[in-house]
């Protein structure tokens, strides 16, 4: 695929491989995700038989170039040796056609994660070790000096194998620097684009406004009061269409319809969107007084930093509903693809069977999980 979705065979194919000249060959096993401004890919690295995910975009003609922005946001973080929740990244280069970046592997997102729970929400536990794992997430990265400008459930996964407990926060395409390299806040523009995902999108983003640290703020709450209560209230709206109603239920959400916006959620949500609004543009939010708050509710509801996510408790399974949701709320197409992998599970078994009779004792995939309709993810305005 191109970085189009376009089928283009100049770009990486599965089965072919590509040549770092520091790192040597990485073979391409499988196409992850096609997205309208790069492609990801799994792929193999010969010289040490490790598995890493290769993002890929074209030099040329791509809408949006952002694969840049992911490669320095990672190399300054591993610089900076605050690297727990990002992914390692292990090189970059760059053909006369596309560029690349290997990364680490890792897991689902949480946004799929939150889909596939029965009510489309996490417990409470989960919910706020999640949103106190973010927010460390987003101080890291506003203190090398960057902006995210599009914090959401689907730009943080969890880990793989045993590291599953771990959150990570990925896909750094729309970030902006607002220090220069002296470390000196760089002054707003008069105006700037609506950008981001517009159901997570901060109010200053909808009047084309800078974004500033509080902004991407904003955004994480919209996401944490998503995966506490399963919703939004604007969530029914039509991204493309209805921005503005979109921005204007926002707006609701400071004054009459407060109450409705965090039903459900701890008294403390409010208090910590009263510190994110008053936060000014040059500010530095006080991260720390919001993650204080978090452990309040935390320890109120016998929940600790050891506590095991969601995930963690139930032998794999909603890890592998997740895996198999979809992209765009396609839940009708769940069960089909839960069928195809409990299918070739079952075919892996039996073929081990005929080398190993011990194998029959291996556990086949179980189908008895339940599964609910999801809402389907909105394309990005910018």
């Amino acid at each position: 695929m191109g970085s189009n979705n376009v089928p283009d065979p100049l770009m990486p194919q599965v089965g072919g491989s590509i040549f770092h000249p520091e790192e040597g060959e990485f073979k391409v096993l499988r196409c992850l995700a096609s997205g309208p401004f790069s492609d990801v890919f799994k792929v193999l690295h010969v010289k040490n038989g490790n598995k890493y995910a290769m993002k890929v975009e074209r030099e040329e003609g791509n809408i949006r170039p952002v694969l840049k922005l992911d490669v320095y946001v990672l190399t300054q973080i591993k610089r900076s040796g605050k690297t727990t929740g990002f992914p390692l990244l292990v090189c970059a280069g760059r053909t006369n056609y596309y560029k690349y970046a290997v990364m680490q592997l890792v897991g689902v997102d949480l946004n799929k994660l939150r889909r596939s729970m029965p009510d489309k929400k996490f417990s409470i536990g989960t919910a706020l070790k999640v949103a106190h794992n973010t927010l460390g997430r987003i101080e890291i990265l506003h203190d090398m000096g960057w902006l995210c400008r599009d914090v959401k459930a689907p730009n943080f996964t969890i880990g793989k194998g045993a590291d599953i407990g771990t959150v990570y926060m990925l896909d750094f395409g729309f970030a902006r620097r607002y220090k220069d390299k002296n470390g000196n806040m760089l002054q707003p523009r008069n105006a700037a684009a609506l950008l981001g995902t517009i159901h997570y999108a901060p109010i200053a983003s909808h009047n084309n406004q800078e974004q500033c640290r509080r902004d991407d703020l904003e955004s994480w709450l919209y996401m944490i009061v998503e995966c506490t209560c399963g919703t939004l209230p604007w969530f029914h709206m039509e991204p493309m269409k209805q921005h503005k109603q979109i921005a204007d239920a926002k707006k609701f959400a400071r004054t009459g319809g407060r109450e409705a916006f965090l039903t459900g959620c701890p008294p403390e949500y409010s208090e910590i969107m009263d510190l994110i609004d008053s936060c000014g543009f040059m500010d530095r939010p006080n991260y720390v007084k919001m993650a204080l708050l978090l452990e309040r509710v935390m320890e109120r509801n016998k929940v600790d930093l050891h506590t095991p996510f969601d995930w963690e408790v139930d032998n794999g399974e909603l890890i592998k509903r997740a895996g198999v949701i979809g992209d765009l709320g396609q839940s009708h197409m769940m069960s089909a693809r839960l069928r195809e992998l409990k299918q070739n599970e079952n075919d892996a078994l039996d073929r081990a069977l005929l080398e190993d009779p011990d194998a029959r004792d291996a556990p086949r995939l179980d189908m008895k999980m339940s599964l609910s309709c999801v809402n389907p993810m909105e394309p990005r305005l910018d």
